[in-house]
């Protein structure tokens, strides 16, 4: 009995501090700060509601239990407190403050994720909402470069396409969504090999059409199409829009009138 006491009383306490451990990892953070261009159409336009949000992975379906702070519509500020997990790294401590444009019409979330340095209070001051993520670095946001960003192209709730991560590393798959406004026509899209252009940027074509030889519905809907692209190389890169090759095609203008360009690099802290 004394051998199995001694063997036993190890393992609680390895318990109890594991389970300290794991609580010591959730702090309550008080946040303050203004959105600035809260009154910009981009936002008033489309959105319903703001929220200042835990950095608890969000799952569908599942309606989350910790305090989430409302932005004032009108001014654009916030205040209070919510629970963030407290990240470590060599670089330090770090809590993520998401905050969440919202449309319950169409059921569109867009967040821009602020990392900042752990402190019991957080004051963000005054600062754009755009939907990235970017990081509170000596009292300004900068272009968060150590986490994968998504960015979307032309109108959210009309013809656009969504790009993840527009910063990848080499290696990695470019998840292209296409989303437009189709009466059931057939579409011919896709990607044309890498070559080389102006020494230094690496250039790679996309055709995106529907079919006009076709019938139709009387009636539109949202139509959604994926295309991926591997990047081996780093670089610089730059993806175009050119008029597809065929008889009986109209071209969807994503990429038409602008270049996308995107630069594939390790991941480096800011």
């Amino acid at each position: 009995m004394f051998v199995q006491a001694i063997v036993r009383t190890p393992l609680s306490l390895l318990g109890i501090l594991m389970g300290l451990g794991v609580a010591a990892s959730v702090r309550t953070v008080h946040i303050t700060g203004t959105v600035a261009n809260i009154q910009r159409w981009e936002i008033k336009g489309y959105y319903t509601a703001m929220v200042v949000a835990h950095t608890e992975p969000r799952r569908a379906g599942v309606v989350s239990t910790r305090p989430q702070l409302m932005v004032d519509k009108v001014t654009g500020r916030f205040e209070g407190e919510i629970i963030c997990e407290v990240m470590r790294n060599k670089h330090g401590r770090w809590v993520d403050i998401h905050l969440i444009n919202m449309a319950a019409t169409f059921q569109v979330y867009s967040t821009m994720v602020i990392r900042a340095p752990y402190a019991e209070r957080i004051d963000l001051g005054t600062f754009d909402w755009k939907p990235s993520h970017y990081r509170w670095k000596e009292g300004a946001l900068v272009i968060d470069t150590a986490v994968p960003r998504d960015t979307i192209i032309g109108d959210l709730f009309g013809d656009h396409v969504s790009t993840s991560p527009i910063n990848p590393e080499p290696g990695d798959s470019m998840r292209f969504e296409f989303v437009w406004t189709n009466s059931g026509q057939p579409h011919q899209a896709g990607m044309g090999g890498f070559y080389t252009k102006d020494c230094c940027t690496i250039l790679c074509d996309l055709s995106f059409a529907v079919r006009t030889d076709t019938d139709v519905h009387g009636e539109s809907w949202p139509h959604r199409v994926v295309l991926n692209l591997r990047v081996e190389t780093a670089g610089r890169y730059r993806l175009r829009q050119i008029p597809a090759q065929g008889e009986h095609l109209r071209d969807i203008d994503f990429l038409m009138s602008r270049d996308l360009y995107f630069t594939v690099g390790e991941w480096h802290e800011p």
